[in-house]
């Protein structure tokens, strides 16, 4: 089991920390010269890994099990991929969606793969992204489209909530019920959850061609574009268990299709001018896919201000030891969420209720 500490160095590095450490770790295993900046790695990521040498070697064993596993040439140029913007197609255009993020995450030579390592999220759209892959899917899934409960779905969608602003934080807005904009968002949520649920256990096909889009972006880029992943890498922290599966693969696209569990939701961001904090807030409608095929910690009910206090505790552990204060106000906070058991505190780690919401993710088939 991983020390305290290790779960903390988690928390606090992030996707691509781990996505450059593998071509970090691809150059070494390969014997090539690395240039940070042509393999997509910038300055501040580098200074970060020097940092942090058991996330080098994560890299080093991921990339050494790649090779030994032929998942990619030995001597192929290796990159951090999502720094590249490549054009989305026309069809998914269609639908408003303009967002460029590639899906692929590294780039070894032809080999385009997405990088899954502990936690993690499959899929977090807002409504134009989730419009676009409800169709993609829609279009695979033969005569669904004319189905009364896909209909039903799509309509649901059209009622999300786009970019709006709030005074402030939103959990006391919506608690209010005051606001008809986010009263008409909570609704929508709930009649997703609901009907694209239902959508998933009427159609098989369809939610297996949700998932692929989701894990791939075939549908979003186009099949031979780099931005599309072809294959999900998966590997735990350590590198210790490293895993490679084809998007094309059914049999795992459906397991992976089995384990969804959706979610329908407002993401919000802090607004800031001049680089300060205006204390309104930007929000959004936007459908999430968690997987946490685990399940072996028992979940617990955490209460607005409880997800607050672990978020804070969590994040106060990187600033400077100036505001040590604060950290034990923090703590305080804590005390009583603790209790609980630590198993219970790492597995709500992943989540970030501002800006984004994560679960403990296993793409493992």
């Amino acid at each position: 089991m991983q020390g305290f500490k290790d779960y903390l160095t988690e928390a606090a590095l992030k996707a691509e920390d781990y996505e450059a450490a593998i071509v970090m770790g691809w150059h070494e295993v390969c014997g090539m010269q690395l240039n940070p900046e042509s393999a997509g790695i910038s300055e501040s990521q580098y200074e970060v890994l020097k940092k942090n040498p058991q996330v080098i070697e994560t890299g080093r064993r991921i990339a050494t099990s790649l090779l030994k596993g032929k998942h990619a040439k030995k001597g192929a140029k290796a990159e951090v991929y999502g720094r590249i913007s490549n054009p989305v197609t026309a069809y998914w255009k269609s639908f408003g969606a303009g967002n460029t993020t590639p899906k692929t995450d590294v780039l070894i030579g032809k080999q385009r793969f997405s990088v899954k390592v502990g936690m993690a999220q499959l899929m977090s759209g807002g409504k134009s992204e989730s419009t676009a892959t409800f169709n993609v899917a829609m279009k695979q899934a033969k005569g669904l489209e004319k189905k009364p409960q896909a209909k039903k779905v799509s309509a649901i969608l059209e009622n999300f909530v786009t970019a709006s602003l709030a005074p402030g934080q939103l959990r006391a807005i919506i608690k209010s019920g005051k606001n008809e904009v986010v009263n008409a968002g909570e609704a929508a949520h709930k009649e997703c959850m609901k009907e694209l649920g239902t959508l998933f256990e009427q159609s098989k096909e369809f939610k297996i061609a949700f998932a692929r889009e989701a894990m791939s972006g075939f549908g979003k880029f186009g099949e031979k574009s780099d931005s599309a992943a072809e294959f999900m890498l998966v590997s735990s922290h350590d590198g210790s268990d490293v895993q490679v599966h084809s998007v094309y693969d059914d049999a795992y696209c459906e397991s992976i299709a089995n384990k969804m569990k959706l979610q329908a939701r407002f993401k919000t961001s802090s607004r800031k001018l001049q680089g300060k904090k205006t204390g309104e807030y930007n929000f959004w409608s936007v459908v999430s896919l968690i997987v946490d095929a685990a399940d072996k910690v028992k979940k617990e009910e955490y209460t607005p201000e409880e997800v607050e206090s672990i978020n804070e505790f969590f994040s106060l552990g990187k600033i400077a030891t100036s505001i040590k204060s604060a950290v034990a106000s923090a703590f305080n906070k804590m005390k009583s969420i603790l209790s609980r058991g630590i198993d219970s505190v790492i597995q709500f780690l992943g989540i970030d209720i501002e800006v984004d919401t994560k679960d403990k993710i296993d793409f493992t088939k």
